[in-house]
């Protein structure tokens, strides 16, 4: 789950009894759906194909008008707002990141804040800001067009240009869905590292529960028409399922899920000897030594980890070069014990280099340290968790109610009270 540690720039979100009636079909696409969206959180919809989750996004800024209900941003009701106003004021991300391919990097970013009429000094600085935040260095990428990047990328420009205009509001759409799993890892971990700075309301669609796991503060596990089978947080959703829907959704293994919910700035990292290239090879060897470790991180001019050294590669240098180790085992601080652990496996590593913001240097996490967070995970993250919002499609009382009354009636019965149990009406 997300960590916010940034000012709140976020608007809250209300779908109010929102529906949306194809002409044509019996059953609506979306079914009566009240959800509430707290303003600075991260939440993932999820569900099967054709469950309404990406037509409810959309609603959100009106690319499919709503036939029913209320979208309520920041308590105005922008389902009577003119479309493209409201578009300009929500940041969108799809797939491969939608980038224009006859524009530059830095002319996509620099579209809304044109259509707003911005000067170009400041455009120009927005641009350069935003490649920084989302770590593409601005006199690198600025002047590339989409076709000379990787996909992961242009994913990233394509996050940048949702920022642009420093909308309240960002929605994806599987935006992660079309990369590798090292780079989708590496996205993921970009992206909370974002939002731990500028703190936006960020609603996802995404096949991959364990991404919602991951990234969302909350997660709105969607069926058939968007109706709502339970909206809550990731730590409760994965220790008590609302039904057998939502069990057959996270599948097996939901006792290994729960390593997602430890991210690796949560643990206790091991510090590491670490040096520059152009030091003596037989320096580092001398403090490796001192240190009783067993390798050295080598660092850029900007505390960034390019390459790992053992004694034995350092005993055959003389002077530590700029060599770049694309092998070398790398984790995010905002990534998950599950990631962590995932690459030391591929790495045949029992240690991961750990980086924050910027790709900066944190420490290293080993295995051991991973396997002594595990058994403290899942009792700190039922006391982590707090209320859930309002969720419900019309008509119904959600997940989290019934849960309620369930452990009020049985609280009840313990004490032997015979008074019955009456589970009401969210607001």
């Amino acid at each position: 789950m997300s960590e916010n540690t940034g000012a709140v720039t976020g608007a809250s979100i209300l779908l109010d009894e929102v529906t949306k009636q194809y002409p044509g079909q019996i059953k609506p696409a979306v079914g009566g759906l009240t959800l509430e969206i707290p303003a600075g959180s991260i939440v993932m919809f999820v569900g099967p194909s054709g469950c309404g989750k990406t037509t409810t996004l959309k609603m959100i800024n009106r690319l499919i008008e709503p036939t029913g209900g209320k979208i309520v941003i920041n308590g105005e009701d922008v389902t009577k707002m003119d479309g493209d106003t409201l578009r300009r004021r929500i940041g969108y991300v799809i797939q491969a990141g939608g980038l224009f391919p006859h524009m530059t990097v830095a002319a996509n970013i620099a579209i809304v804040p044109k259509m707003l009429g911005w000067n170009k000094a400041k455009i120009a600085a927005r641009v350069d800001e935003l490649l920084e935040l989302v770590s593409l260095d601005p006199a690198i990428y600025r002047d590339r067009y989409p076709k000379e990047l990787s996909g992961g990328q242009q994913q990233r420009v394509g996050v940048a240009r949702a920022l642009a205009a420093d909308p309240p509001v960002l929605l994806m759409d599987e935006p992660f869905g079309a990369v590798d799993p090292i780079t989708r890892q590496r996205l993921q971990d970009e992206l909370l590292n974002i939002q731990s700075e500028v703190q936006k309301t960020i609603v996802m669609v995404t096949h991959d529960f364990d991404e919602a796991v991951k990234l969302g503060d909350w997660i709105a596990v969607f069926d058939e028409g968007a109706q709502l089978v339970q909206y809550d947080s990731p730590e409760r959703i994965l220790a008590n399922p609302a039904n057998e829907f939502v069990e057959n959704f996270i599948g097996s293994g939901a006792g290994l899920k729960q390593l997602t919910l430890t991210k690796v700035h949560e643990v206790e990292l091991m510090d590491a000897v670490t040096a520059q290239p152009g030091e003596l090879a037989s320096d580092v060897l001398s403090r490796i030594q001192g240190a009783g470790a067993s390798h050295a991180v080598i660092l850029d001019s900007r505390s960034r980890p390019v390459r790992r050294l053992n004694r034995r590669q350092l005993s055959r240098l003389q002077l530590i070069d700029d060599t770049i180790d694309e092998s070398m085992p790398v984790v995010g601080d905002r990534a998950t014990l599950n990631d962590a652990l995932d690459t030391m496996l591929v790495a045949s590593s029992e240690s991961a280099v750990v980086t924050g913001r910027r790709d900066v240097f944190r420490g290293v996490i080993n295995v051991k340290t991973i396997m002594e967070a595990i058994a403290q995970a899942n009792a700190m993250a039922e006391a982590a968790a707090g209320d859930a919002p309002v969720g419900l499609n019309s008509g119904a009382i959600p997940a989290l109610a019934v849960a309620n009354a369930v452990a009020a009636e049985a609280s009840q019965s313990r004490d032997n009270l015979e008074q019955p149990v009456s589970a009401e009406e969210p607001r």
